[in-house]
């Protein structure tokens, strides 16, 4: 488990001091798949190099299962970053070594006998999908390959903590759907514990199972992804959480239905889990004699299983109609918001 304690990160001198993280507390599961995601600029990259301690914080805890990080002779800290795997963003490879070559890297400063590590290779490189590419050199490679390499050497010392700072920005959306799967395959198949650092909301949504949002150094919201999906509360999440088909955000389509529909009444029904393929709204439309038209819909996909959003217009009849409409939602059970 990963724990952050009122973790504060602090550049420059006292007449000019920028706080790069700013009294972050968070708890990272051991086995899950973890999402921190931000502008740039918000504090998020810096926040995952002091959990490896390659940035030392200024102020607070970093506590990796039991171990309190800042508290470690150099000895010992170096052990426990053997433990702790890194992907980049633009993948850090060393363009004279082979795909075995660097896969091999930290297996050797790590001191493991060459048999040892010519074993370990060919396992990652086979886990990777890079089975034929052994010998080929970086520039030979395309991005998700150099990637794929990246992944394989951040696991070379079987690492029970896989940080994974902006993997997928540099990728096509093809290549990025391919790595994420990889991913989401070596958590589930190693228990390996992932700390997804990301501006790209969709890859939150693609893998992980809990989220934090990073503004100006601080959290500012945290829960699960279908929570923070269904409900964001802060301005930045709200920014983030957008109908994948639209460019407006959330806020943005209420405003514009409200506009185009101004007489009956408007509602906003999520679905999650099961619920997103039962017949719901059609059976509580059986029930009410008044009109009802979907003025906006989606489904999208996530870690935890399918999720929607639904816009209803209802042309309003009796009370006692609407109330029997809104009822049989929510009894479905289905969140309902009146805009």
């Amino acid at each position: 488990m990963i724990e952050l304690k009122n973790v504060t990160k602090v550049f420059g001198n006292k007449e000019d001091q920028i706080h790069a993280v700013n009294g972050v507390s968070l708890t990272i599961h051991d086995g899950e798949i973890f999402g921190i995601i931000g502008y740039s600029g918000a504090g998020k990259s810096t926040l995952v190099r002091i959990i490896n301690q390659l940035e030392r914080q200024s102020a607070g805890d970093v506590i990796i299962d039991g171990r309190v990080m800042q508290d470690l002779n150099k000895k010992e800290l170096n052990s426990e970053r053997q433990s702790i795997g890194m992907i980049f963003q633009h993948f850090n490879l060393l363009w004279s070594r082979t795909v075995r070559g660097n896969i091999e890297l930290p297996l050797e400063f790590a001191g493991v006998p060459k048999e040892e590590r010519q074993r370990r290779s060919r396992e990652l490189i086979h886990m990777v999908g890079l089975d034929g590419r052994e010998n080929a050199y970086p520039s030979e490679l395309s991005g998700g390959q150099k990637q794929r390499v990246g992944i394989a050497r951040a696991l070379a010392n079987n690492p029970k903590i896989l940080l994974s700072d902006e993997a997928t920005s540099a990728l096509d959306p093809d290549t990025t759907e391919q790595i994420l799967d990889l991913l989401k395959h070596i958590n589930e198949t190693l228990g390996i514990t992932i700390v997804m650092i990301t501006h790209q909301m969709e890859v939150v949504q693609r893998v992980c199972t809990r989220m934090a949002v990073m503004s100006e150094g601080k959290i500012v919201e945290e829960g699960t992804v279908r929570e923070l999906f269904e409900h964001p509360r802060h301005e930045i999440t709200k920014r983030f959480v957008q109908n994948l088909e639209e460019t407006s955000s959330i806020e943005e389509l209420a405003e514009r239905l409200k506009t185009k529909y101004p007489d009956g009444q408007l509602l906003r029904v999520t679905f999650s889990g099961e619920n997103t393929h039962d017949a719901i709204i059609a059976d509580a439309i059986r029930k009410v004699s008044f009109p009802v038209s979907i003025v906006a819909s989606s489904i999208n996909d996530s870690a935890t299983g399918p999720y929607g959003v639904t816009y209803l217009h209802l042309y309003r009849g009796t009370d006692s109609e609407y109330n029997t409409f809104v009822e049989s939602l929510v009894n479905a059970p289905v969140k309902v918001e009146v805009l």
